[in-house]
């Protein structure tokens, strides 16, 4: 084990100090284990689920009671394993690495493809021949009873529903994949256990009319909550057996006391930091089986698990190195899943993520600075680990101590490409802004990517979409028609040969851009219907705030907090492409706008034009006039979304500003942009200049990227920026970085996240993965292996803008 850092909680501004240096057997072969397993598709969930659903007596159940049924059909009958040298058990599937299916929902485009995973050049997952044909079989059964078929109210209208949200050209709504993004109310759990919350469920129920929507409700969340209390229970038999068939004294201990844990938790309420943990664990496992099984986050862990520790620790019952080894098995559980998507969907969210957020530091709910002995733990753990999951997230603050600073921007300077970081000096106020109460909005945790959200009080289905915002430009620079359309697809709006100055470019702009959202937020709300009246999610709804007191499921929005998070991608792009029509056309006049067309729709052949437009001014070069064009796409954007009021659970929908990795895949599909790029490249990640633009050094980057209000994107934000590794080589390289990012975020930055990587490394690893498999890098909001990324998103992170300082 590397230094751990114990951090005195009764005296914040003491220096961390090391822990005892030693290696650590189990942690070193729990993460080989997970890192050398091959990772595959597991049948299990998808086989269960369909023989549950088949059941002729289960049709006319209520929705809720159906889910609640066939969730504790499929936790009641999946198989469960202890690996060797594990503390914490649970497994999400009956691989040791693998991803499951939910035919219901978006899974069902991945049963199509199950005969060519194994043969993918990217991302293969194992699946044996028997495997295949049973999956394949449950086809015909769900294909009329799939998500993306239920949502369009009109049988006519189905065809152009489905084709719209099969082929994300346009946006990609990843509620269609069913629920999730959100942070579970794990502090509840901790303290009154399923039964506890049960408890008051009982009460509620009795209450309400019999077979009223909301008695069904509760009846389905009781029969989730049974179900999970179950699921510790049968992990507590197996390892009671196992135990007695042990000869090694000192795992045959270990393993009874996993069957003392299970056998209390999550029924009952945690008592120690071992059930605390191992509580969560198996909370988390059964959650990911009702919905879409990514982006169910543990959230703020440093904080919901201290009391626990703390007690622990002053009882002499546990040492600070026991619980490093806990909490590092705990996220090494993480990485034991892998989702499981259709070829075309995984070229979207790149290199197997499953967003699973861990967040450290930070205020509690009265303002005063909350890191803790844990916050470094997890912090230290992320870089002794450096896999693909958790998503680690750092908070920072004004208050925040200095240990805590530099601690974290040394593991960033030596190049753990991790933690992010998010700066509650903006995104507290920012959540307020929205609706949220000033304690709920200091106790958030960002979620999924990077969205901000109260732990176990917000669903704000922050990732409900994501929207390819310069296919917009493109229709409005040819009256409504992509190019090369013969038929108009947006707006009607004036052609270019009629434009006489930015304005009449804007409001063509903006006209299809309120085209664009106003469809988008049309299917959204289908799609929102249809999760309500479908599949509701009873367990995720117990263990969320709100929903059990108003006997209301998170789809019907039960939760405190609602909301629909939105993303623009490729705002970088737009504004960029938006002030060279302004520098060539309108002020040089170098060109007219409909030979400027011209030259879009033959993809920019090489010549002194796309040379210009190279040149003219971007986001990224502290260039006020440039800067100008990316802020007014953005508020543009703001201003059409919220303009369409509530979604159906009564909240907003919220702006954020980052792609994942659909910049990559709707910069393929999209026409060539005035800012020189041509069609198939990439658009910029995120918030992040276009690659390769922002030529004037970090400074200069920031000062662009401060431009930008952010109290307008509650929904958050991802800023990529990159470091050469020898820049920041030696002890100074953390300072010069601290220095830096912490102007950044004084200024009125929201939320950044490093890669300290050379260009020429990465070039060597994609010629030779197999000399370097599990190098992490921070990809959009996330991180991913290298090596697990597509080819064209492992050449977008190699031609992202290498920093000097």
């Amino acid at each position: 084990m590397p230094l751990s850092l114990a951090y005195s909680a009764d005296d914040k501004k003491k220096p961390a100090q090391p822990l005892q240096e030693k290696t650590n057997f189990r942690i070193d072969a729990l993460k080989q284990a997970v890192d050398r397993a091959i990772p595959g598709i597991c049948p299990e969930r998808a086989l269960l689920w369909t023989q549950y659903a088949k059941g002729r007596h289960n049709k006319k159940k209520h929705p809720a009671v159906q889910v609640a049924e066939a969730l504790a059909f499929v936790l009641d009958n999946k198989s469960i394993a202890i690996h060797p040298n594990e503390l914490l058990v649970g497994n999400y599937t009956s691989r040791r690495v693998g991803g499951m299916i939910a035919p219901e929902l978006a899974g069902f485009t991945a049963l199509a493809e199950i005969p060519l995973f194994p043969f993918r050049e990217e991302n293969p997952l194992e699946i044996s021949r028997p495997d295949m044909l049973k999956l394949a079989k449950t086809l015909p059964f769900w294909l009329p009873r799939t998500l993306a078929w239920q949502a369009c109210p009109s049988a006519l209208g189905r065809p152009g529903f489905v084709a719209r949200n099969a082929l994300f050209r346009q946006w990609v709504i990843n509620e269609l994949g069913g629920i999730a993004h959100f942070a579970p109310d794990y502090e509840r759990l901790l303290d009154e256990g399923v039964e506890g919350i049960l408890l008051q469920a009982r009460k509620n129920r009795r209450e309400q009319m019999p077979d009223s929507e909301a008695w069904h409700f509760l009846t389905a969340a009781i029969i989730a909550g049974e179900a999970l209390a179950r699921l510790g229970n049968r992990y507590s038999a197996l390892a009671f057996d196992l135990a007695r068939a042990e000869s090694d004294l000192a795992r045959k201990k270990e393993l009874l006391e996993i069957a003392r844990t299970c056998c209390r938790v999550p029924r009952h309420g945690a008592t120690n930091f071992r059930e605390a943990v191992q509580s969560v664990l198996l909370a988390h496992i059964a959650i990911v089986h009702e919905g879409l099984d990514v982006s169910i986050c543990p959230g703020r862990m440093d904080q919901y698990l201290w009391p626990y520790y703390k007690k622990d620790l002053a009882q002499g019952r546990i040492t600070p190195d026991e619980a490093y080894e806990l909490l590092a098995c705990f996220c090494i559980k993480l990485c034991e899943t892998v989702p499981v998507w259709s070829r075309a969907v995984n070229r979207m969210f790149s290199g197997l993520p499953s967003y699973q957020t861990v967040c450290v530091g930070g205020t509690d709910r009265k303002g005063k600075d909350a890191t803790n002995d844990l916050s470094y733990m997890l912090l230290e753990i992320t870089g002794e680990l450096r896999m693909r999951e958790p998503n680690f997230h750092a908070r920072i603050h004004k208050k925040s101590p200095r240990p805590w600073l530099e601690a974290v921007f040394r593991m960033l300077a030596k190049g753990a490409n991790t933690p992010a970081l998010y700066n509650d000096e903006v995104i507290v106020p920012a959540l307020v802004n929205y609706g949220l109460s000033l304690e709920d909005a200091r106790n958030y945790t960002p979620i999924g990517c990077v969205e901000p959200g109260s732990q176990g009080k917000s669903f704000a289905s922050t990732d409900a979409a994501l929207v390819n915002v310069p296919i917009a430009l493109e229709r409005a620079l040819n009256s409504g028609k992509r190019f090369g359309e013969r038929i108009r697809s947006g707006a009607a709006t004036m052609p270019v040969s009629r434009m006489k100055s930015m304005e009449d470019v804007k409001n063509a702009f903006s006209i299809q851009l309120a085209f664009l959202l106003k469809s988008l937020v049309r299917d959204l709300r289908w799609v929102e219907k249809a999760n309500a009246e479908h599949h509701p999610t009873p367990l995720s709804s117990m263990l969320m705030d709100g929903c059990i007191d108003s006997a209301k499921c998170l789809t019907q929005g039960g939760a405190v907090y609602n909301g629909s998070g939105v993303q623009f991608v490729g705002p970088a792009d737009v504004g960029d492409s938006l002030a060279a029509i302004e520098q060539l056309v309108f002020k040089e006049r170098l060109i007219s706008l409909p030979k400027l067309v011209e030259a879009l729709k033959a993809n920019l052949p090489d010549n002194a034009l796309l040379t210009r437009m190279r040149q003219c001014p971007k986001f990224g070069n502290d260039d006020a006039a440039a800067d100008f064009w990316t802020c007014f796409a953005v508020e543009e954007f703001v201003r059409i979304l919220e303009s369409h009021g509530s979604n159906t659970r009564g909240g907003r929908y919220v702006a954020g500003l980052y792609s994942t990795t659909t910049h990559e895949h709707f910069g393929r599909v999209t026409g060539a942009t005035p800012n020189g790029r041509r069609k198939g490249e990439p658009f910029a990640s995120g918030i992040a200049p276009v690659n390769g633009s922002d030529k004037k050094g970090p400074t200069a980057l920031l000062n662009s990227m401060n431009r930008l209000d952010y109290s307008q994107f509650p929904n958050g934000v991802n800023f990529n920026i990159k470091f050469a590794s020898t820049v920041l080589a030696g002890e100074k390289g953390s300072v010069i970085l601290q220095k830096l990012m912490q102007t950044y975020f004084e200024r009125g930055g929201m939320q950044a996240q490093l890669n300290v990587l050379d260009r020429q490394t990465l070039q060597k690893i994609k010629e030779n993965p197999d000399a370097y498999p599990n190098l992490l890098v921070r990809v959009s909001g996330y991180s991913a292996y290298f090596n697990n990324l597509t080819e064209p998103m492992k050449d977008e992170i190699i031609a992202r803008t290498a920093n000097s300082i």
